[in-house]
């Protein structure tokens, strides 16, 4: 662990200096289509530029006017506006800063007019001396218009500030236009319609929470310093599969590294957490996959650049590289078909940050990694039928994105830098436009934790956050990560803010159970099956005897719903009475 901390670090280190099926006919049919959307969404996006061309501006500001720091006022590359453009950034300090005037306090698109022929650059977005986030500006070979994001701007004067991260790029002109907040038209079904019971159940209770509540995560290293710090226990749990397949490359035997599989007990630890939190734990797997060959012993062959592994011969069906990585996605299919026997759903979340390409799944660009996707997508669900799992893709480039088809919930890896608590509203508005607002958006890595409350009044609601090993206490300051954990919009296993199980049966014939996502009561009849379900009368008393619910069934075949949202912790008892029979016994709640 040691080891792989250390490499981590080095990802961490290589982050802070970049920003940052083939399967049956139907399927090929459907990813066929979808990479066609996929082109559309891009042009979509960009015509969002022209589009605000033809709207009159709230304010604009020349790059040239601005106050500049490390930069310099060039005019050699024609077709600039104003009386030239800003030039440079070479410098980490290099930036220039631009007052824009806002009429109301409101959110406003900032759309920034920039060259870069020399490649995609990532650089820092500051505005009125917040916190620091990235935005990315693709490569061009004239000028161009770029989404900046959608901001919560003061009424009167605010100031913009681009400050070098990538460096070498030409600024030209800063322009405001009005905007309306983020709307989303999420759907209430995961990508899988053959989905069990516990996954559409969590991913109700995140669709139920999102955009009103954050819920909180951390991977497995520094879970218990989570709680010894701030007193409460992340409602997410992070674990990661890289030792259950053949290509594992730190097997230890007879004194050296040797590739192999190992159970190194993540599974079960994860089964045994899950079970002690009653069911309130999220549980949640990504995959640092070893090559399936190509790479040496004792290193991490998940990285590019420690494995020849080629990921564009994997996808062809029939190639030695195809049977390689089918034979590591069955061997991970085993341990997931281990929740899925336990009835826990899994947050699944394979082939993370490929658009960076320092993984060999993102080696190749992006139509090698879709088509790997989509081969695991299918084995996966058709083949193993692993219906337990959410299916999370984290990687916010375009061109890379495997379609709303195939993914139930869009994730970005924030790493801005140490205390930069900003809530990264480029990169959730990026995010946004790439499902177009019907997906869940959630913040699936990340070193500095995001302030909540900013997060939800600022227009970037992640769904949850997801702390990375040491970097939660290396990257935020214990007083913060209390303030976190302890704010009433944070969901813990402490303050899940729903009912969310807890129900204990005594001395009842029937099936009760509540659902995590909703705060509702159900009451399943099956022991009534022939006494006629329908027009019973259902009547709840509190342990003093009061009526607390009276109602009468109607349905048949279908578990009744009441809403428990004013039943507090405490004995109750239900009376139910048909024509036939009266049944009555106590039952428990404990939130």
């Amino acid at each position: 662990m040691i080891r792989f901390r250390e490499e981590e670090n080095k990802k961490e280190e290589k982050r802070n200096k970049v920003i940052g099926m083939r399967k049956m006919t139907d399927i090929i049919k459907v990813q066929q289509f979808f990479f066609f959307l996929i082109p559309f969404s891009f042009c979509l996006v960009s015509s969002l530029f022209s589009i605000a061309q033809t709207i009159t501006p709230v304010d604009s500001a020349e790059a040239e006017k601005g106050v500049l720091v490390g930069v310099t006022i060039g005019n050699s590359v024609a077709g600039f506006s104003g009386t030239g453009y800003v030039t440079g950034f070479d410098q980490g300090t290099d930036k220039v800063t631009v007052s824009l005037n806002a009429p109301v306090k409101a959110f406003y698109q900032l759309v920034i007019r920039y060259n870069s022929t020399s490649g995609d650059k990532t650089q820092n977005l500051i505005i009125n001396n917040g916190g620091v986030s990235s935005v990315v500006f693709p490569k061009t070979t004239t000028w161009s218009n770029i989404d900046a994001g959608k901001y919560l701007l003061n009424a009167g004067i605010n100031s913009i500030t681009i400050q070098s991260s990538w460096g070498w790029m030409d600024v030209d002109k800063f322009t405001l236009y009005t905007a309306n907040k983020n709307t989303f038209s999420v759907t209430a079904d995961l990508v899988n319609p053959n989905a069990n019971q516990e996954a559409k159940s969590l991913y109700q209770f995140l669709l139920s929470k999102f955009n009103s509540k954050i819920i909180s995560g951390q991977t497995n290293s520094f879970y218990p310093e989570v709680k010894a710090i701030s007193s409460q226990s992340p409602m997410i749990r992070g674990y990661d599969f890289q030792h259950y397949t053949q290509g594992y490359a730190y097997l230890w035997v007879n004194g050296a590294h040797t590739f192999g599989w190992e159970d190194d007990g993540s599974v079960q630890q994860a089964i045994d957490w899950y079970k002690s939190t009653s069911g309130k734990g999220i549980v949640t797997f990504q995959w640092h996959w070893h090559s399936p060959s190509g790479g040496t012993a004792g290193t991490n062959t998940f990285y590019t650049n420690q494995t020849t592994f080629d990921v564009s011969k994997a996808v062809i069906s029939g190639t030695v590289e195809n049977t390689l990585v089918l034979r590591d996605i069955d061997s991970i299919a085993t341990q997931l078909n281990r929740f899925q026997s336990a009835g826990i759903p899994i947050l699944w979340r394979p082939l993370h940050e490929a658009g960076g390409t320092w993984f060999w799944w993102g080696a190749k660009g992006p139509q090698a990694c879709k088509d790997l996707f989509h081969i695991m997508y299918d084995r996966l669900t058709n083949y193993h039928h692993l219906n337990n799992l959410i299916w999370v893709w984290s990687t916010p480039e375009t061109d890379w994105y495997p379609g709303n088809y195939f993914i139930d919930i869009l994730g970005y890896d924030s790493y801005p830098g140490v205390y930069n608590y900003d809530v990264q509203k480029n990169s959730f508005d990026r995010i946004y436009t790439l499902s177009q607002g019907k997906k869940l958006i959630a913040m699936t890595e990340n070193g500095p934790i995001p302030n909540p409350d900013d997060c939800l009044s600022l227009d970037a609601p992640w769904a949850y956050f997801m702390s990375w090993g040491d970097l939660v206490t290396a990257q935020n300051t214990n007083q913060h990560i209390t303030d976190v954990f302890n704010n009433p919009n944070v969901l813990t296993l402490e303050n899940p803010t729903d009912i969310n199980d807890h129900l204990t049966v005594k001395d009842l014939p029937l099936n009760i159970y509540t659902n995590r996502s909703q705060d509702k009561l159900y009451i399943q009849f099956d022991q009534l099956r022939g006494l006629g379900e329908q027009n019973i009368k259902i009547s709840i008393f509190n342990i003093e005897g009061k009526v607390v619910y009276t109602g009468v069934n109607t349905q048949t075949n279908s578990p009744l719903r009441i809403d428990s949202l004013h039943l507090t912790n405490g004995i109750y008892l239900l009376k139910m009475v048909n024509h036939l029979k009266t049944f009555s016994g106590k039952f428990v709640i404990r939130k």
